[in-house]
């Protein structure tokens, strides 16, 4: 059960379709029960598909719900949302009770991060991680490169330089614990801000209300709202946007659990970007960080003004740190890598008897 029934949402085509394309592998989308391996996206039901499946069950979960322990009463909207888009059931109470007695009750549970699955083993020993595969990413700046060499012209040069962010729209809530210090760099330097993202996106639960991008970045960043711009997300905007910025920002607020456990998938995809990012020091990032010889970018929260500062111009760090990231790309994370990893979650849940 995918995030799409096109399998065009990221958690779809850059997780297990990604893997499907590589192998070979045709995808069972329209009756689920009929595939050999019935795998569960954060967008199924799980009690209910676990209860009908009579093949091995396994979980994709890319978000640390399990780990971030919300309040009974968070918990229990959380559930009443998701029952109410079908998602989950009233039954549960809470949906990290639905998660909880999903996880115990299947084949395997794959993961985001290694922070993740320290929360999971506790309910299923099968615990995989597997990161996000961003060869799409790749796959484009090879186009736009090709393009832009038979037109044999380069690409427009932004009128001032700027900084890059990509995200879903809720995500901007993390603007907030830097907005000051974002607000005072923009302005005081004439930089820009450039967001490729929704240019609207819903107030809560994920489908209801709605609220302006545009609007809500205006009253985060007042000094700077004339220097701020919207792209709409797209693959294309995606590449384009990022090979004009000087460098990207992931800001994580701390005081967020579910956001503090977050796997490293989004800075990766800006390394793959070949953006210098300066980042929040989660676990994840850190880590990641410290095994790609890139710490410069991870960021306290109270450094954010000094650290925004200190890459207006290209030092030796942030070149060191670009080359370092590049290389920790091509040799950590290609596509062979995330392969053999999908191919030894689903062979060890077949019992091995996949080929």
């Amino acid at each position: 059960m995918p995030y799409s029934k096109d399998l065009r949402h990221p958690a779809d085509r850059r997780r297990l379709a990604a893997w499907a394309n590589d192998s070979g592998t045709e995808l069972v989308l329209n009756n689920p029960l009929d595939s050999e391996i019935l795998f569960l996206s954060n967008a199924a039901n799980f009690g209910y598909w676990i209860e009908k499946a009579t093949q091995p069950v396994v979980l994709d979960l890319v978000d640390a719900y399990i780990g971030e322990n919300p309040s009974f009463i968070k918990d229990c909207l959380r559930n009443i949302t998701r029952s109410i888009r079908r998602t989950s059931d009233l039954k549960w109470m809470t949906y990290t009770n639905h998660l909880k007695k999903a996880c115990e009750s299947s084949a395997a549970v794959v993961v985001a991060s290694p922070e993740q699955r320290e929360y999971i083993l506790p309910l299923n020993k099968n615990v995989y991680v597997i990161l996000d595969n961003h060869s799409e990413l790749d796959d484009q700046i090879r186009k736009l490169t090709e393009t832009s060499k038979t037109a044999e012209v380069e690409s427009v040069q932004p009128e001032r330089p700027f900084i890059f962010w990509e995200g879903f729209g809720y995500t901007l809530k993390h603007f907030r614990f830097i907005s000051k210090a974002l607000d005072d760099f923009l302005s005081s330097n004439g930089w820009g801000l450039t967001l490729v993202t929704v240019p609207e996106f819903p107030r809560w639960g994920g489908y209801i209300g709605k609220i302006d991008t545009q609007k809500l970045m205006n009253k985060l960043l007042p000094k700077s709202a004339n220097l701020i711009k919207i792209v709409p997300w797209s693959i294309e905007n995606l590449v384009s946007q990022s090979r004009k910025a000087r460098f990207s920002i992931i800001p994580l607020d701390a005081d967020d659990k579910f956001a503090s456990l977050k796997s490293e998938n989004k800075l990766l995809s800006n390394w793959h970007l070949g953006l210098v990012t300066i980042f929040s020091d989660t676990p994840a990032y850190s880590r990641t960080a410290t095994d790609a010889g890139a710490l410069f970018g991870s960021t306290r929260p109270t450094e954010w003004a000094v650290k925004l500062d200190s890459f207006i111009t290209e030092s030796d760090e942030s070149t060191k740190m670009k080359k370092n990231t590049s290389k920790f790309i091509l040799e950590e994370h290609s596509s062979t890598i995330l392969k053999s990893k999908w191919d030894l979650c689903i062979s060890e849940v077949l019992g091995n008897n996949f080929v």
